[in-house]
């Protein structure tokens, strides 16, 4: 009986090729994403010409020469004059009548008035400036809309309203008891009240502003039920009127040479000059801020966020982050003169045998730039100590001056170039630089954001 002992056979290891190129790939990614994360990136950013201004939000309180005018008796007062527009002295501007049928006469006078292009473009405006300048969280922003709407009708329908309502009568022979107001004095009219009219500028307080949000406009409308000596109306009588803004001591400091000042409205981006005067009330100063135009436009207005335009420049703004110093050599600008193509800026650079013979050699001054009189070189190029050759007489010159500058890394050619500019003004973030700067950066210039991970003449991937 023969012995049958079965042995196991092992297969030799034969590493399968896709599994390998896997792995491999699998190595490779990890390789460039750990290099990727630990390299040093550079940030680059785009020059451009814009402006720049850092001028907070302030509230202002609104003074002008106003003058309520009060009901003389009480019962239904219609109106004559739409919101903002002029009354001359003598006009009829509001009627009072016990029943109010004079309200229904007015509204068969107003069916017949037709609607006009310009009457539907100025409703279009309102709409349109609603639109723009919504504010979910402002309430009384959608009270002033309704306001302005109804306004805007009873603007299109109430040219020479009170002499066609006496046409109207005399036509079908209506007879009706009403007394009719005359306005004492010219002025624009106004049919909110707030309780600030009487307010002169030194009644002004701090306590004043902290009531702002709580301030209740009234407005009366046509047809409505009114009490003997209550507020009908008011008539502004002048087209001057003042913003004025508790000072803090930084604005005081700002404002405290200027006679003068440029005011931004918020509300609609609004930009005027007003004249400035300081006022000083209890202790407490308040900048009054004076003029003539846009009265009407804020009519309606009694707390209104403005912004002063102090701090503001225009030119190429760029980054804190990108600007860097340099010592560089300065050299007169008479001694610089043009290479062999007559475009080409450089000096002609001495040098001395020892046996006291010297020859001249013409330097490309490269990358400088230019600020009064002076050429700023790079080190590299010219350093303090060297000689060169006067164009004029060829006497030597010995280059002795240098001087600390700003600038920052310019990579439009790939490579890290040292540019030198100049500041206007900086806030925390940004720095606008004059755009005329001689050898300086220009429009749509790429610059490196974070100067300190790169050197100069370096390349940029």
């Amino acid at each position: 009986m023969s012995n049958n002992k079965i042995v196991k056979y092992k297969k030799p290891f034969q590493p399968k090729v896709a599994t390998m190129i896997l792995l491999i790939i699998i190595v490779y990614v990890a390789v460039i994403a750990w290099n990727y994360i630990k390299k040093e990136h550079i940030s680059i950013y785009e020059v451009n010409e814009t402006s720049i201004a850092d001028d907070s939000t302030i509230s202002g309180f609104i003074l002008r020469d106003e003058k309520v005018i009060y009901s003389e008796k009480s019962g239904y007062v219609n109106f004559y004059h739409a919101d903002q527009s002029k009354v001359g002295k003598n006009e009829v501007i509001y009627t009072i009548d016990d029943n109010g049928s004079i309200s229904e006469l007015l509204n068969d006078v107003e069916t017949e008035t037709s609607t006009t292009k310009d009457d539907i473009a100025k409703m279009r405006e309102v709409i349109g400036d609603f639109y723009t300048n919504f504010n979910p969280s402002a309430y009384s922003d959608v009270k002033d809309f309704h306001y302005n709407v109804e306004n805007t009708i009873f603007e299109q329908s109430r040219d020479n309203l009170y002499s066609d309502l006496k046409k109207q009568m005399s036509e079908n022979n209506v007879k009706s008891d009403f007394s009719k107001f005359r306005a004492q004095t010219s002025g624009i009219i106004s049919y909110s009240i707030d309780g600030f009219e009487e307010t002169t500028l030194d009644m002004i307080s701090t306590e004043l502003f902290q009531n702002a949000a709580s301030v209740e406009r009234k407005q009366l409308s046509s047809s409505e039920h009114i009490e003997k000596k209550v507020p009908v109306c008011k008539l502004v009588t002048n087209e001057d009127w003042n913003i004025v803004v508790p000072l803090s001591e930084g604005l005081s400091t700002k404002l405290r040479d200027l006679t003068t000042v440029r005011v931004t409205i918020k509300k609609d981006n609004v930009s005027f000059n007003t004249a400035l005067e300081i006022q000083n009330n209890g202790g407490h100063e308040f900048a009054v801020l004076s003029t003539s135009r846009f009265m009407g436009r804020y009519l309606n207005d009694r707390f209104i966020d403005i912004e002063l335009n102090l701090n503001a420049a225009s030119g190429f703004k760029i980054p804190n982050s990108s600007i860097i110093s340099k010592e560089m050599t300065l050299v007169p600008e008479n001694l610089v003169s043009a290479g062999g193509d007559n475009t080409e800026k450089g000096v002609l650079l001495l040098t001395y045998k020892k046996d006291g013979s010297s020859s001249k050699k013409f330097v490309s001054l490269r990358d400088y730039s230019v600020t009064d009189g002076s050429y700023f070189v790079d080190q590299s190029v010219l350093k303090p100590g060297d000689t060169i050759s006067n164009p004029s007489n060829n006497q030597a010159y010995t280059l002795q001056s240098a001087a600390k500058v700003e600038g920052v890394y310019c990579v439009n050619t790939g490579y890290c170039q040292f540019k030198k500019i100049e500041k206007k003004y900086e806030n925390n973030e940004y720095t606008i630089i004059a755009p005329d700067t001689r050898g300086g950066i220009s429009n749509y210039d790429h610059i490196v954001v974070n100067p300190d991970k790169i050197n100069e003449n370096d390349f940029v991937e």
